[in-house]
């Protein structure tokens, strides 16, 4: 017969090691009473979380109506009028001497910051980042602001009426390696040369015109987009060597001496007289 071979103690000891001790039935109901407190929790957390959107969607929506129910009809529909009338105006002087300071044959030159600047091409960004930019700020101007809308409109069109005279009086032609928008960008393309121009520099348009909406927004989030918008066409300009250094810095103190203006003549231009003329003026929300 043979002899049964004994496992040596060390070699059981290790095989027990090696095998996961069983829980007992207590531990695995307590891990799942935890689960299921997390996930109760996780619930809970959902719900006030989606009613807390839905309060912030109705006092939002309030707010529009708000708004736009405080508007008299008739004074919004003239004011606005009057509005669209001026920034038309003031475009069609902006392509008029935009064309003839086309015909001008203005020196190349460069500055400091843009010979130690990389050259990136980011077009992109001052073509359909631009535009979708800009639509979301008009979108918030017509949701939230309705009041305000004519003071928009006038305020664009003294800043066409004085960019357009910066842009006949230039003497300094494109920066030195620009990445020419036209052959880099299809938007661009299209209305180069028709609505927009190639000699107008001083100062940047792409960077004043959200710093004016900046100025315009009365609330911190609506600042903040434009603000870092505007911040961002600055910077991109830059790299692309669409503008100097100096038509950027033009476009904060102009900007805001063209928002200072407008603030002022449209104050002036309100109507004076009796409790109508009044309540008309009211209706209208001015500058902020």
């Amino acid at each position: 017969m043979g002899k049964t071979r004994k496992t040596p103690p060390r070699a059981a000891q290790a095989a027990g090691l090696d095998a996961p001790a069983p829980r007992s039935d207590s531990a695995l109901d307590r891990e799942l009473e935890a689960l299921e407190a997390r996930l109760r929790d996780g619930m809970t957390d959902l719900s006030r979380m989606r009613r807390h959107v839905r309060a912030q969607a109705k006092t939002e929506w309030g707010g529009i109506r708000h708004e736009w129910d405080a508007l008299d009809g008739r004074v919004r529909t003239i004011a606005i009028a009057l509005g669209v009338a001026f920034f038309l105006g003031a475009y069609f002087f902006y392509m008029n001497l935009g064309w003839y300071a086309d015909q001008r044959a203005l020196p190349e030159s460069s500055d400091w910051l843009l010979d130690r600047l990389p050259a990136w091409n980011v077009v992109p960004l001052l073509s359909w980042g631009w535009l979708a930019l800009h639509a979301w700020a008009v979108g918030v101007a017509v949701l939230y602001h309705p009041r305000r809308m004519p003071f928009l409109l006038f305020m664009l069109g003294v800043y066409l009426f004085v960019r357009t005279l910066y842009v006949f009086l230039s003497p300094i032609g494109a920066p030195a390696q620009i990445l020419d928008m036209r052959e880099l960008d299809g938007l661009f393309a299209l209305v180069a040369g028709e609505y927009t121009f190639q000699n107008e520099f001083i100062f940047s348009g792409h960077t004043a015109v959200p710093f004016l909406f900046f100025l315009f927004f009365d609330t911190r989030w609506q600042k903040g987009v434009m603000l870092v918008g505007s911040l961002t066409m600055a910077f991109a300009v830059l790299v692309t060597r669409n503008h100097y250094a100096v038509d950027v810095l033009s476009a904060y103190l102009v900007g805001y001496s063209v928002f200072a203006l407008s603030g002022w003549l449209f104050r002036a231009m309100r109507p004076a007289g009796g409790a109508a003329s009044q309540a008309s003026a009211e209706s209208i929300a001015l500058d902020g």
